[in-house]
């Protein structure tokens, strides 16, 4: 029970989280979406992370790891909020959610073990995302529709590097800590988009932009330590609820947004959501 709860924390976290950032970044851009956002969510886990302290035996070189694991954070979190500046809402994080699946491949090409039900996890991933993408809403206008399709390319590449970022974030957080792992990322954000536009005086304070972002910030930390409360008892429960991160985004998009999507749209989104729900399952039994 425990383990869902976790889990239903961090959906429901990380999908508000997203549409929040999303409404910033239409409205001051996504460098200072992605500057705010560290701020609001460094507020967050720092001080988790310091209560959690530096364990034991760890070295220089897994630090220097936890850096490379935030740069990709911050680079896929540039390429989301771009794309979510861009097109709608369900078409971004459709896409974006098969950073879990991008890490499994990783992980299967460097030799861990593949499985049939891994291998239609992806399959099932892979082609929703490609619906979609290229798919249209029939009230779609022209312009709309290259939209879209521009904020699909953006958050592919965002997908890419998420996916490599989590595959390094997970083997080095098994020894620095998880809580690092996410602060590394928020600082990150901090010091190379928050810091280098503020001393440009290019750092915008727009309303209400800001608040979204710093509530954005804050929610996406609160879902990951929801995600490792429940992944205490059963990590792989935790992340199959957690992925549905992607369906939260995608209704309150629907219900508050009016955002559209076709059928054919909605049927790779669906799509999409079973695949990683499979892949999860696969990597749990």
């Amino acid at each position: 029970m425990i383990a869902v709860l976790g889990g239903l924390i961090a959906a429901a976290a990380w999908g508000s989280s997203t549409i929040f950032a999303g409404r910033a970044s239409r409205q001051i851009g996504p460098e200072s979406t992605l500057g705010w956002v560290g701020i609001g969510g460094a507020g967050v886990i720092t001080p988790v992370a310091l209560i959690y302290g530096i364990r034991p035996g760890t070295e220089w070189t897994d630090w220097a790891l936890v850096v490379v694991a935030a740069l990709g954070s911050v680079v896929g979190l540039r390429f989301t909020y771009k794309a979510l500046s861009q097109g709608k809402v369900g078409v971004v994080v459709a896409i974006t959610s098969t950073e879990g699946a991008i890490a499994a491949a990783i992980a299967f090409a460097l030799g861990a073990p593949f499985g049939l039900l891994a291998g239609l996890g992806i399959a099932l991933a892979t082609g929703g995302v490609a619906v979609v993408g290229l798919g249209r809403h029939r009230s779609d206008s022209d312009e709309m529709i290259r939209d879209n399709r521009a904020a699909g390319v953006n958050a592919a590449v965002a997908a890419g590097i998420f996916g490599a970022s989590l595959y390094l974030s997970g083997d080095v957080a098994s020894r620095v800590g998880a809580p690092w792992v996410v602060m590394g990322a928020r600082w990150l954000g901090i010091l190379t988009m928050a810091l280098p536009q503020m001393l440009r005086g290019r750092f915008s304070a727009a309303r209400p932009a800001v608040f979204f972002d710093l509530f954005a910030g804050a929610l996406e930390s609160a879902g990951f330590l929801g995600f490792l409360w429940g992944a205490e008892t059963n990590v792989g429960i935790a992340a199959v609820v957690a992925t549905q991160y992607a369906t939260v985004a995608t209704l309150i998009s629907w219900l508050l947004l009016k955002e559209r999507l076709s059928r054919m749209q909605l049927g790779g989104i669906a799509a999409v959501v079973t695949g990683v729900i499979v892949l999860s399952i696969s990597g749990s039994v």
